[in-house]
């Protein structure tokens, strides 16, 4: 049974709770089951805003009270999780002062983690106890701390299987204390809608929250590697998945600025054959690439390089960005640059790596656009 809270009667605690939520701002009212618009009530931009389906917001609720019922329970929610955010870290740093000195002391970890005097420790999963030690506490605590920043920044959903406890003992910590300092009454029912609104799917955290069975010692879930390969996790949790400089730069480039090949396969020998492209091979393959180097003729005839032959110098100036642009990211598929001319023309081109008719690398530089003078529309 869901607690009943009137709205109309917050008692001035429960209203510093609200107030204090307020402070979490990257964390919308929608986790908290709150659909109803804008917070504010007064004159504002969003309140006579009309939704997706051209009602106003107030319609997905039977009566302003029940809208003002919902948005008052997701404001206590906000402020719960609030309030927890230095009482779950605090009491993380006092479990790793005290398991290092029990360590230190060869005395009993177990006794401490299963105690009354423990914090945080004391809130994970029983089956894998083995595992809290004072060094796993020191690496949960920076998923703590990133946990906390991330309800302050914008909220997304958690990375790892560490960030999803963290959230969850944020929760849990947070819906005690209001309980218990702000007579708010929120209970078992309102930590489920909490953790759901956070995690979206718990079934994973649920599920390691379960008794092992007698006699079997469950495999410890993979508490700091990422969900998702492509997302960045710490290197201090997860060396492994830490991307390095040169992978970032890499896929900011494929999403970005990639230039895609114009003649790929049996399309490039057609344009070498019809005059499209124009073959510098043989003196590019003495200086810079070893494989096939066609340049297109539109290129050419921008640079104002028509009729001139290869030793005059002009694929010397098409080649020699190129070469230095491969050798700067050779994991690119394509490098763009401004080609210049003899007499200050300028063009934007691009070193793109493909594939001729045999799938044998081959390289074009190819047409991307005039450069503009400054002041000129």
């Amino acid at each position: 049974m869901t607690p009943s809270i009137d709205p109309q009667n917050l008692t001035p605690q429960q209203i510093e709770l609200i107030n204090e939520g307020r402070k979490l701002e990257g964390i919308d009212l929608s986790l908290f089951g709150y659909f109803g618009g804008p917070e504010l009530q007064g004159a504002c931009i969003g309140r006579m805003q009309l939704d997706e389906d051209g009602q106003l917001p107030a319609s997905n609720y039977d009566s302003p009270e029940d809208r003002l019922k919902a948005l008052v329970l997701a404001q206590l929610l906000r402020g719960a999780l609030r309030q927890s955010v230095p009482i779950v870290l605090s009491g993380i740093f006092d479990d790793i002062f005290a398991l290092r000195t029990i360590e230190a002391a060869g005395t009993d970890v177990q006794g401490y983690i299963t105690s009354a005097g423990a914090n945080v420790v004391s809130m994970l999963p029983s089956a894998y106890r083995r595992h809290y030690t004072a060094d796993f506490m020191q690496r949960f605590a920076v998923v703590a701390a990133e946990v906390a920043a991330e309800f302050e920044l914008g909220w997304d959903s958690p990375r790892t299987f560490a960030h999803e406890l963290a959230a969850y003992c944020f929760a849990r910590k947070g819906i005690r204390h209001a309980d218990a300092e702000y007579d708010t009454n929120l209970g078992a029912v309102n930590l489920d809608r909490m953790t759901i609104g956070l995690l979206g799917d718990g079934t994973v955290l649920e599920e390691t929250y379960f008794s092992a069975p007698d006699g079997q010692d469950p495999e410890a879930p993979a508490w700091f590697v990422p969900y998702d390969p492509a997302s960045r996790v710490n290197a201090y949790l997860y060396p492994e998945g830490m991307p390095t400089t040169e992978q970032v730069d890499l896929l900011e480039h494929q999403v970005t600025s990639e230039v895609p090949e114009k003649y790929a396969g049996a399309h490039r020998r057609q344009a070498l054959e019809d005059g499209t492209l124009v073959d510098i091979s043989p003196y590019a393959s003495s200086r810079y690439f070893l494989c096939p180097v066609a340049v297109e003729k539109t290129v050419i005839d921008s640079l104002g390089f028509t009729g001139l032959p290869a030793d005059t110098g002009w694929v010397d100036l098409l080649l020699h960005i190129a070469w230095h642009g491969a050798a700067e990211h050779p994991a690119w598929k394509s490098y763009d640059y401004v080609a210049s001319g003899f007499e200050g023309e300028q063009v934007y081109v691009a070193l793109v790596a493909g594939t001729d008719g045999t799938d044998s690398p081959v390289l074009t530089i190819q047409y991307l656009g005039e450069v503009e003078e400054p002041g000129v529309d």
